[in-house]
This record gives structure tokens, sequence and C-alpha cells, in this order.
């Protein structure tokens, strides 16, 4: 049976090959491709023959182009300019608005961009860093994993032990205190506490000391470059002595390093040698497996998969950690560059971004390009009558299809580059105010560098080609005859596709409004939310190093003013993440269905919940007159009832850590945390001893007494500290300033396409209006 070669490379050959030598070739390739077939199957042969075809597409082979006579592209393309360039002056308005459409789209791009490229940049500058990995934990209370980024040092220290794939491994943890130095004393948050191998693992560059001796040994500090300004000056850092902790502990500067780029997911600006913890700290942090006070980072040796790590993590938890096991207990590892955008756990050394942020931002870019282009192509077609004449003239003279595409190809992309010109100034200029509303650090640089240029370039010759494409080919394909009558040869199928254009755009914007007012209704509902407390007129005072013994007397002198109505203390900060949890046995209850099972503890005054105006809804309050309140009393929240299954749980009791306590009160569920969370089963514990932060109701009248009232009372028991205070209502909004920024910034965006898309609805509008101005 005959197998004859494919046709379509064989009418290819046909067509490029030069008469004189078509005849032999082919009859060599058929007899080659005949002999394949019979060797190496047909499907082989075929690809062959494409093979040989493509591979004689060269000068010698093909045919000359008949009635081929050169042109002068030079003075083509100047004529083509020039026709551009009356074009445009000719009318204004359109191209102003082609212009400023293209323009803005091209600026919300370009800053969307560069949105984008800082939150994919972050810890990507450290050398080495696809081998960097944070050891995370997760503890599982109520059925749910709950993750933690932190760990403890003890089981740091063991994982150093057992996983030879380690290369290094650094404990970092961060603190707040009084650093003193001559008459300057500044309360500082961005302490860090971090193993002499820091520099190793984390390339920030030193510009005073050695990065492999500045951390080595105790009492050593390096400090950033704007912390040395601030303390010194001019003068020299190195060697000045901090004391850290109202005299506490004295540190030694023994280098300074670069500030910590904006892009790192941690900024300190005093790391203190590792060893120096000891000065500092209790034993117990050192070899209590459940203190999860450090950020554990590793570096592991090149080519090593952390799966396999994982893989190993639940042996070595069953065969190490005595207090927990990997039912109720795992660790997992996060690569550094992607913390910032894919972490979300517990105790967070800095506030994340998200990575669905990145995402929908992305969407809202190409939205607004795809509309602006939109723009360029409807008014570009609706406004193809008036050169009706002028191609059917060109054609007249000679002009070919091709000839015409590019003519108008060169118009939008003049206009293209005009409108990224345009955007890239507008981008220089408002860039500082991106950045502050933002709250970002993009530099100028940035936009100047190759890879934005040519991010520009590429921009320019896609968005040139696919705004001018459709134009261009609905103008060049415009027959003459029709032309010089003045008709536009597409009828009903060009208004139709404008009419498409338009519905897409509306269709765009309207979604695009739709999301808006789900973002702002979800932002207002976190502003509005009834947390279940009154946090209006609530002060919040840290109480630092007030003896806890003396909260009593302090107590009694903040009454001495009539305006201030309740003081209560707890252990943490409201709101804040509630760290405290702890297994229990309680009363009725089968041990076994209590396996894995927790509460959240917090460790409160006897006026801690008439403060907050927390709703008793069963039961009482502590009471001081109770003796038994403050020992072995506590009261519980609706979650925990609901997870102990109780129907009257007054007068039960619940075991924490071996000692009973009764429960004398139920409290309705409030928020300490976010709303983003839900509300855990929390236990509320009288204390005396681990009461850090003091919670102050204030009237109505006068506020600005009240404070100068309890600021002179505070400096009587913490003489050594300034006294700062925040207002509960605002902690509580600024735990959704990330919702607040991104529902500004969606709704700018969002703005910025409407206005696109009416500018071109506005010249769609202005050309009808004026093709019917004799109808009129």
């Amino acid at each position: 049976m005959k197998t004859n070669p494919p046709k379509l490379p064989r009418r290819f050959f046909r067509w490029f090959c030069h008469p004189d030598l078509r005849d032999s070739i082919e009859g060599d390739l058929v007899e080659l491709y005949g002999e394949r077939v019979g060797e190496i199957g047909k499907r082989k042969a075929d690809w062959k023959f494409v093979k040989d075809v493509l591979l004689l597409f060269r000068p010698g082979i093909v045919k000359k182009m008949e009635g081929f006579q050169p042109v002068n592209k030079n003075g083509m393309y100047r004529n083509y300019l020039k026709v551009s360039f009356r074009v445009f002056n000719k009318e204004r308005m359109y191209s102003l608005i082609n212009v400023s459409g293209l323009a803005l789209g091209f600026t919300c791009c370009l800053l969307i961009f560069l949105f984008i490229k800082d939150e994919l940049s972050y810890d990507d500058f450290h050398q080495d860093n696809d081998q960097i990995y944070r050891v995370a934990s997760a503890y599982l209370r109520q059925g749910k994993w709950e993750p933690y980024s932190s760990n403890s040092w003890k089981t740091a220290e063991l994982i150093k032990a057992n996983f030879g794939e380690i290369e290094q491994m650094v404990r970092i943890r961060d603190d707040k205190e009084v650093v003193e130095y001559g008459d300057k004393k500044i309360i500082e948050s961005r302490i860090a506490y971090v193993e002499d191998n820091f520099f190793d693992v984390f390339n920030f560059p030193l510009i005073e000391g050695s990065p492999t001796e500045a951390l080595k040994g105790t009492n050593k500090v390096v400090i950033s470059e704007s912390t040395a300004t601030k303390y010194f000056g001019t003068e020299a850092a190195m060697g000045k002595v901090f004391e850290v902790g109202d005299g506490a502990l004295q540190v030694q500067v023994s280098g300074v390093m670069e500030d910590m780029p904006p892009n790192s997911h941690f900024h300190f600006d005093f790391l203190i040698s590792g060893e120096t913890q000891s000065l500092v700290s209790p034993p117990e942090l050192f070899t209590h497996a459940g203190w999860d006070s450090q950020y554990v980072y590793i570096k592991t040796e090149p080519g090593v998969d952390p799966k396999t790590i994982e893989t190993r993590f639940p042996g070595f938890i069953n065969d190490n950690l005595g207090i927990f096991n990997s039912d109720n207990f795992k660790l997992f590892l996060q690569p550094l560059t992607s913390i910032h955008l894919e972490s979300n756990n517990g105790l967070e050394i800095e506030p994340n971004g998200s990575m669905k942020n990145v995402y929908i931002f992305s969407v809202i870019a190409i939205f607004i390009l795809f509309i602006a282009c939109i723009n360029y192509m409807n008014l570009t077609t609706a406004r193809s009558l008036r050169r009706a004449k002028e191609v059917g003239m060109r054609k007249v003279l000679g002009a070919k299809r091709s000839d015409l595409i590019n003519q108008f190809l060169t118009e939008s992309g003049m206009m293209t580059f005009l409108a990224l010109l345009i955007a890239f100034g507008i981008s220089v200029l408002v860039l500082d105010k991106f950045n502050q509303f933002a709250g970002k650090a993009i530099s100028h640089e940035l936009l100047f560098r190759p890879e934005i240029i040519l991010s520009l370039l590429l921009a320019f010759v896609v968005i040139g080609l696919l705004s001018g494409s459709y134009p261009s080919l609905i103008l060049s394909s415009f027959k003459p005859l029709n032309s010089m009558k003045g008709g536009s040869n597409k009828g009903k199928s060009g208004f139709l596709f404008r009419k498409g254009l338009v519905i897409v755009q509306f269709v765009i914007s309207i979604g695009l409004i739709a999301a808006t007012v789900i973002v702002f209704q979800q932002w207002n509902f976190l502003k509005t939310k009834e947390l279940g407390i009154n946090e209006e007129n609530v002060i919040t005072i840290p109480l630092q190093t007030m003896e806890r013994s003396k909260l009593d007397v302090f107590k009694n002198e903040l009454f001495e003013n009539s305006s201030i109505k309740q003081v209560g203390t707890s252990n943490m900060k409201m709101p804040g993440w509630i760290s405290n949890s702890t297994p229990y046995l309680a009363q009725d209850e089968v041990v076994d269905q209590e396996v894995g099972k927790t509460m959240k503890i917090i460790r409160v005054d006897m006026d801690f919940l008439a403060t907050t105006e927390a709703e008793i809804i069963g039961g009482r309050d502590f009471n001081k007159d109770f003796p038994a309140d403050q020992t072995s009393s506590v009261v519980l929240n609706e979650s925990a009832i609901v997870q102990l299954e109780w129907e009257e749980p007054i007068g039960k009791w619940i075991e924490l850590n071996g000692q009973k306590y009764t429960v004398i009160g139920l409290v309705k569920d409030f928020h300490f945390e976010s709303l983003h969370r839900e509300i855990p089963p929390t236990i509320f514990i009288p204390s005396t001893d681990w009461l850090n932060f003091a919670y102050i109701r204030i009237g109505n009248e006068n506020m600005q007494t009240s404070l100068k009232h309890i600021e002179k009372v505070y400096s009587g028991y913490v003489p050594n500290r300034d006294f700062s205070y925040t207002f509960m209502n605002e902690d509580m909004e600024q735990q959704y300033l990330a919702e607040e920024k991104f529902a500004q910034i969606f709704s700018i965006f969002t703005v910025l396409a409407i206005v696109i898309a009416c500018l071109g609805t506005f010249g769609l509008i202005s050309f009808a209006a004026e093709r019917k101005s004799k109808e009129i």
C-alpha cells in the first residue's frame, strides 16, 4: 500500500522552493520518506519529513519574490508618524481620553506591580535562603491544630542534637525593655537575644565589628545604624555600654549593622548575645520543653528535602519530649521566604502579609488594564467611519492591507508609548504618598531597575498590539469602493462588538463595586461588632516593675479621683493572643473524653470582670469578702461550659495542674482576642503574682485631669519608668489595621477602574452625539 507524505509540509515546500529545483528535491524527499516508513514507521517518518522541509527553507533554495521592488521603509514610517500626529491633533478630545485612560491604567498596574514585587521579595536577600526554615509548632486543642511560631529552648537543643541534616541553628528571643545611655532612657521594643552564629545564617551586613565574633560571649550587643545615631550622634558606637532593664544588665556595643531592610519579616535594633540570656532568665527557660520563648531557625545542608525532616518529627517528639506526644503536639518547617505571605500563626514576631491580597490585587490590575484597552479599541473602531475615505484612497493608490495594519499599529504604539511615559512620571510623583498610604517603603530606585524597565517595554509591545490589533484589522479591511462612498463595510457586526465590549466593562465595574461594598461591610463589621464588654473610656497601663503586693494601695490612691470608676488587672494585655492553656480534669466527666482537650487560662484580680463590664450570666463574680475566691475559685465562659457539657456548672469542681477549683460564676462569651479567632473555652483564675496590666475605667468628665492624676500615682510606684497608656477601644481597632488598609487600597483602585470605564463611555457617547448633530 502506497504511503504519501503529510500534505501540509509538502504544500509548504512547493510554495517556497524555486521552480527549477522543486521536482528533483521533492522526488528525493518522497523516496527517502518511503524508505523511512518501512524502517521506523509512518508516525516517525512524518516528523522526519517535517524536519527535512524546515531545514530546506534557506536562501539557496527559496524562490525569489516576483515583482518585488525595494521600498523606502524610512520614508514610509516617517509618513506613518506624521499622519499619527495629525490625527492626534485633529481629534484632541478622543486622543486625550485614550491617553488618559491608558495612562491611568498603566499607573495603577505599575503601582500594584511594585506592591506585589515588594510583598514577594521578603527575606529573599539572604544567601542560601532556600535552605533556611523556621521550626514552628502546633498544639491540638478542641480537635483543632493551633499553630505557633515559637518553640522552647530545650526543644531546639534536642532537634539540633538529633538531626544531622541541620547545618546551622539560630534561636531568637524578642524582648521589650528600658535602655539607658547617659541621660537617654528609652523603652525599646525591638530587642532580641540571638546566638553567636546569627550572621552565619542571616545576611545583615555589619558596618563595624566582626560577624563571627561580635556576638560571642556575654554582655555583647550589636546595634543598628539608626540606633547608633539616635544614642551617640556622630560619636563612635563601638565599646559604648548600655544599661538594659533599669540597670539589671549592662551590654557593650561589639558591632554596628545596617538597618534591617523593610522586606524582612523581623526587625531588631538591639541584638544581645545569646549567652547573656542566662544572666536575666530563670533556669526553667532552658530546661522546660513547654516554655515557648524562642523563634528557632535552621539552615539545612545543601540538597536536603525538608519533608524528610518533617517525617521524622513525630518519632522525635515521642522519644524526646516527655510532656508531649505526636497525637497532641507537632513540629513543622516554614520556608524563610514564605513566612511573610503564608504564615498566620500565633505569636508571630511581626504582623505578616497575605498571599490572598497578592492574588486579589493582581486580578484588579488585569481588570484595570483590560478596561483601558477596551476604551482604546472602542473609541478607535467607533471613529473608523471618519477614516473610511482615507483607507479607500490609500488602497486605490496601491496600499496593501499589511501597510494599513502597520500604519494603525504605529498609531496605537505611539498612543501606548505616550501613556506609558505619563504613567511612569505619575508613579514617580505619587510613590511616596503610595508608600505612606500602603505602609510600604518602596524606593524610587526600584522604578529604574532593569527588570522594571524591561517589564514596561514588554507591556508597551503587548498592550500596543492588543489594543491596536482589532481596530487596525477592522480599518484595513474596508473595501475601497464602499470606503470612497463613506460606508464602513461592517454594518451591525462592528456596532454589536463595541456594545459587547462596553457591557464587559460595566460587568467588571459592577463586580468591583460589589466587591468593594463587601470589603467595607466586613471591615465595618470588625469595627462595630459587639465584643461582649464595654471598651469605651478604659485605658490600659503596663505595671512593669511595680511591686505586686502594693496593687491594692495603688488602686486606693487612684480612687481618690472621683472620675476613676473601676480598676482591674490581668496577666495579659487585652486585646491579645491568649497563649496560656492547660489540660484539665472536671467533675462528672469521663477521663477518656478529656484527652487532648484544653482550656485557655487568664489570670485576673477580683475586679477585672467588673472593670470590663463583662456580663455574669450565672452564679457571681469574684468577691473579696469570700476568702476562698482568692485561692480556689474560678469563673468560666460560655464556651467552656459547652465543652464541659454541664447543665448546672455552679458549684462543680475543675482540676488544673493538680489543684481543684470550684466554679462560682459563668460569664457571657466576650472577645479577649481579635475577631479573627473563635472565642476559646476560657477559665478566669484569681491571682496576685502574675498581674502585668491594669485596666482603668474613667468617667466621661475631666478625662485629661484624670490622666494626670493616674500618671502622678503611677510615677510614685514606678519611679524609673515613663508613664504610658493606651485606650482599649483604640487597641481593639489596631488589630484590624491590615483590613482597613486593604479596604482603602482596594476602594481606590476600584474607583480608578470605574473612572477609566466612564472615560471610555463618555467618549463613545460624545462621538454618538456628534454623529447625530445634523439630525439634532
